[in-house]
C-alpha cells in the first residue's frame, strides 16, 4: 500500500518545498521570472523522464480527477463578483476590452498559423484563451473540458510562462513613461480606478472554524458535481464526465458565491485551494513527458501574436475613451496574468490599483472557463 502511494507523497513534497522556497527572501526574483506553477509541472515530468518517479502510475491521474473539482470548488466559492462594480467604469471597461484582445488574437493566430498548428490545435487555442482571460484553474479546467492532448498542453504550460511573465516585465517598465504615455492616450492626469480594498472579502481573518467549513462545503460540491457528471452526454466540446464535473463545479460555486456566508468561508480557504491546484498541476506534470515540447516554438509564436493583439487594442481603446496607463496595465495583467501579479502590477502605477487588479483577476477566473469554450468552438472551424 505504502509503495503505490509514494509517488503523490512525492508530488506533494514537491508543491510545499516550492511553496517554501518562493516565500524566502533570496528567491523572489527568480520566481518572479520562473514561476512556481511551471515548476510544480516541470520538475515532476523530469522526474519521470530521468526515472526518478514511476511512469504511467494510476495514482496521477486519481489525483488530477479527484483534486481538481475540489480545488476549483474551494477558489470559486470565494469569488465576490460584486465588488467588480467598485472598481469603476474605466477598469471594467478595459479589462473587458483586454479580453477581447486575446479572444480576438487567439481566433487570429489560429487562422495564420493553421499550416502549423498540431492536430487539435484548436483545444490549444481555447485552453490559452482560458488561461489568459482566467489563471492555471481555467488551464487546468479547459484541460479536462477538451481533452487537450498532452504535447499542446505541455507546450501551452511552457508559453505561459514565457509570454505571460516577459509581458509583466514589458508592463512594469512601461511604468516609466507614464506621463509621456498618458499624454499620448489624452488621459487626465487625476483620472484612476478606485477600490475600497476594505470591502473585499477576502480580507476577512480566516478562522479555523471558516477553514473546515469551507473545505466541507467544496468537497460536497465536487461530490455531487462528479456524481452529475457521469450522467450527461458527453460532445466535440465537453468530452469526457470529467469536463462536465468542472462546469458543474466552476457554475454551482460561483452561483453560491453570490452569498456573503459562503463567500466568507470561501475567502478563508483560497490558500488550500492554491496549493490543492499546485498538487493537481504537478500530477499533470507526472503524465507528461520532455519530448511534449517539441511543438513549443509555434505555441511560443502563437502566445506572442496574441499578447500583440491584446496589448494594440487596450491601447486603441485608451486612446478613444481617454483610460490612462495604469489602469491599461492593471486590466492587461489581470488577463494574462492572475490574482498574485496583477495587483503587483497595479501597485507599480497607483497603490490603490492594487485591489483593481485583483478584483479584475477574481472576474477573469470567474469566466476564463466559458471564455475558452467558446474560443475553442470558434477555432475548430479554422483548423
Amino acid at each position: 500500500m505504502a509503495a503505490s502511494w509514494w509517488p503523490a507523497v512525492s508530488l506533494v513534497a514537491v508543491v510545499a518545498l516550492l511553496t517554501w522556497a518562493q516565500r524566502q527572501a533570496f528567491s523572489s526574483s527568480w520566481f518572479r521570472w520562473l514561476p512556481v506553477p511551471l515548476w510544480c509541472y516541470l520538475i515532476p515530468a523530469l522526474g519521470v523522464t530521468l526515472g526518478w518517479l514511476p511512469a504511467a502510475h494510476p495514482v496521477y491521474s486519481m489525483l488530477t480527477a479527484s483534486l481538481l473539482p475540489f480545488a476549483l470548488a474551494l477558489l470559486f466559492l470565494g469569488v465576490d463578483l460584486h465588488a467588480l462594480a467598485r472598481t469603476g467604469a474605466g477598469a471594467i471597461g478595459a479589462a473587458v476590452v483586454g479580453l477581447g484582445g486575446i479572444v480576438g488574437g487567439v481566433v487570429l493566430a489560429t487562422w495564420g498559423l493553421r499550416p502549423w498548428l498540431p492536430e487539435e490545435g484548436w483545444k490549444g487555442a481555447g485552453t490559452l484563451a482560458a488561461t489568459w482571460t482566467g489563471g492555471t484553474m481555467n488551464l487546468l479546467s479547459l484541460r479536462a473540458v477538451l481533452d487537450t492532448p498532452e504535447p499542446i498542453f505541455a507546450a501551452l504550460v511552457l508559453v505561459d510562462a514565457l509570454v505571460a511573465y516577459t509581458w509583466m516585465a514589458l508592463l512594469v517598465a512601461a511604468s516609466a513613461w507614464q506621463p509621456a504615455v498618458n499624454r499620448w492616450l489624452r488621459a487626465p492626469a487625476a483620472r484612476a480606478a478606485i477600490c475600497d480594498a476594505t470591502a473585499l472579502d477576502g480580507a476577512l481573518s480566516a478562522s479555523l472554524g471558516k477553514i473546515v467549513g469551507g473545505v466541507l462545503l467544496a468537497a460536497a460540491l465536487a461530490s455531487s458535481a462528479r456524481a452529475l457528471g457521469s450522467r450527461l452526454p458527453t460532445s466535440t466540446l465537453v468530452s469526457s464526465a470529467a469536463g462536465w464535473t468542472v462546469l458543474l463545479v466552476t457554475s454551482i460555486a460561483l452561483g453560491l458565491s453570490t452569498q456573503r456566508a459562503v463567500r466568507r468561508l470561501g475567502a478563508a480557504c483560497q490558500p488550500t485551494g492554491t496549493l490543492v491546484l499546485l498538487i493537481v498541476l504537478a500530477a499533470t506534470g507526472a503524465q507528461a513527458r520532455l519530448g511534449a515540447f517539441a511543438s513549443a516554438p509555434v505555441w511560443l509564436l502563437f502566445g506572442a501574436c496574441v499578447v500583440l493583439t491584446h496589448g494594440v487594442a487596450l491601447l486603441l481603446a485608451g486612446r478613444l475613451w481617454h483610460w490612462p496607463l495604469g489602469i491599461l496595465a492593471t486590466a492587461s495583467q489581470a488577463n494574462i496574468g492572475g490574482l498574485v501579479s496583477a495587483p503587483l502590477v497595479g501597485a507599480v502605477y497607483h497603490r490603490q490599483l492594487a485591489p483593481v487588479g485583483l478584483i479584475l483577476a477574481m472576474a477573469g477566473n470567474a469566466v476564463g472557463t466559458y471564455v475558452g469554450i467558446f474560443v475553442a468552438a470558434l477555432c475548430r472551424h479554422l483548423t
